[in-house]
């Protein structure tokens, strides 16, 4: 009768011979591509630590990581193991994750580019040959579209690159790109007016549009450059002008009422600094309804996370 034999007895007896240095330098030696063994200076060989601290704070765990040097300089290279006993149907992705785990955790130590992470698979499993992929494209459903995906360039849009005319063509996007590619070059002012304006006369956003948009502006820019843009645009507007003038008239005066007893420049300021709060504050609010996580919200709006928390309560 064979006599049961767990997991972990594997586990075990697999990262005991693999921890010892030596071992592990005949086993590359072994099993490593000609083209790999020839880049690596094994005589830097040194056992790393596999433990990985995902973004809920739960521990992962490969079973054995080694570093490598380069014989051309100081350049790393990861050799990661993972034993199996039992095959894995996502054990491709699964080996991935430890991959850019590993890539994360180099560059939080300070180094400014990726390491080469090699992934290796150590099987010996009663079912034979092993039975899944072990290229996690093939993870996919859609396997060629997810190659083409992450084998090449991601999607870039560049707004500093994109024709203005070209812009104003991109329907309800239009509003917004038009603002944020030019809400930093505020030396034509008129220019930005009339942009904005030509976005809006298409008439193909709605009032929370136009107001997502002057609320941007407002955090944004200074308070004299503001109240001239929203001016120049309302007189230009065919549609949402009632909108406009309504949302920069409470964003305004939620703020420069205090001022008014205290002095018209100090008033101007704390004006300012109160309606961007409201302003951050109503965007939080929106954020948590929508059940984003806090770092998200925190990131989006300027707030602290026990700014975020204390709207939670309320």
């Amino acid at each position: 009768m064979n006599k049961p034999i767990s997991i972990s007895s594997h586990d075990s007896a697999f990262k005991r011979f693999m921890m010892n240095v030596s071992n592990a330098k005949d086993f590359f030696f072994i099993h490593l591509s000609e083209e790999l063994k020839n880049q690596c200076d094994f005589s830097t060989l040194q056992l790393q630590n596999s433990s990985f601290i995902d973004i809920k704070l739960r521990s992962r765990m490969s079973d054995i990581l080694y570093l490598v040097k380069t014989k051309e300089g100081d350049v790393p290279i990861y050799l990661l193991i993972e034993h199996q006993s039992r095959p894995d149907q996502m054990i491709a992705w699964r080996m991935m994750h430890y991959a850019f785990c590993t890539m994360n955790q180099h560059l939080q130590q300070g180094y400014k580019s990726l390491p080469l992470v090699v992934p290796i698979l150590f099987y010996h499993g009663k079912k034979k040959p092993y039975p899944f992929p072990v290229n996690w494209m093939e993870c996919f459903p859609l396997s060629s579209l997810a190659n083409h995906l992450y084998s090449n360039d991601f999607s870039l849009i560049d707004l500093t690159s994109i024709d203005d005319d070209i812009l104003l063509t991109h329907k309800k996007a239009a509003v917004m790109e038009i603002a944020m590619k030019h809400v930093n070059s505020c030396h034509d002012l008129h220019k930005i007016a009339m942009l904005l304006s030509k976005a809006i006369n298409q008439k193909n956003c709605s009032d929370e549009d136009t107001v997502a948009v002057v609320q941007y502006l407002f955090s944004i820019m200074d308070a004299s450059d503001f109240e001239f843009i929203i001016n120049k645009i309302a007189e230009r507007v065919d549609n949402h002008r009632e909108t406009i003038m309504n949302i920069a008239w409470r964003l305004e005066n939620k703020g420069f009422e205090i001022g008014k007893n205290e002095g018209i420049e100090l008033g101007k300021m704390a004006g300012i600094e109160l309606g961007r709060k409201s302003v951050q504050l109503e965007l939080a609010q929106k954020l948590l309804k929508e059940n984003f996580d806090l770092p998200f919200i925190e990131r989006m709006t300027g707030l602290s996370v026990h700014e975020i928390k204390l709207l939670v309560i309320v």
